[in-house]
């Protein structure tokens, strides 16, 4: 009887020592690649451990759904930024419009507010460096202002966003462009900086 009792626990302890290098295997992957990505934000393959029980049920427990889906929203900016993914080949336009699927989504979705504040201004970036026509005083004026509205999200969601703040005043100073020289630097400055608007550092876009 303690025999036929034992078999069933000692499955049971099999399991739960599984499911714990499971759980670690995600926490040790996630932390590895996350300095991967910040090296080469191009980089294949990322977030992605190998794991013991079918189904993953270790990814469930720690929530690795809402983590993936922010890593995987900003990996998809860069390759938007970029213009390749080097895991599957897309044109410039679909990058984009995957890109700006995955941001918006987290946006509306993320685990927290920080989250989707970031999410809010990379949408912002995405919309302002997204080519238009050459030009076009009103697509210009209304990419602005879309981008804009974006960066006023993303301070409204997370009032510690100093990218966003950053990205609004340079995209505030070129729909309403000064005569010195403040209005003419915003211009110049029209693009990335060294913050690309994702890093701890501020710089903006």
């Amino acid at each position: 009887r303690l025999a036929i009792l034992a078999a069933p626990a000692g499955g049971v302890a099999v399991v739960l020592v599984l499911l714990a290098l499971d759980a670690n295997a995600w926490k040790s992957t996630i932390s590895r690649d996350d300095l991967r990505f910040r090296a080469l934000p191009t980089h294949t393959h990322l977030w992605k451990p190998e794991t013991s029980l079918p189904g993953d049920p270790a990814s469930l427990l720690i929530g690795a759904g809402s983590t993936l889906q922010f890593r995987h929203a900003l990996q998809y900016f860069w390759f938007s930024h970029v213009g390749n993914n080097p895991e599957v080949r897309q044109d410039a336009p679909t990058l984009r419009a995957d890109a700006q699927d995955r941001l918006q989504a987290l946006m509306k979705t993320g685990a927290n507010l920080r989250q989707r504040s970031a999410a809010a201004n990379l949408l912002g970036v995405l919309v302002v460096t997204t080519p238009s026509i050459a030009n076009d005083p009103s697509a210009i004026t209304q990419t602005l202002t879309r981008s804009a509205e974006y960066f006023q999200q993303a301070i409204a969601l997370n009032p510690g966003n100093n990218d966003a703040k950053e990205n609004l005043e340079l995209v505030l100073r070129l729909t309403r462009p000064g005569k010195g020289k403040i209005g003419n630097d915003a211009r110049s400055g029209y693009g990335f900086g060294k913050g690309q608007g994702i890093g701890n550092q501020g710089g903006g876009y």
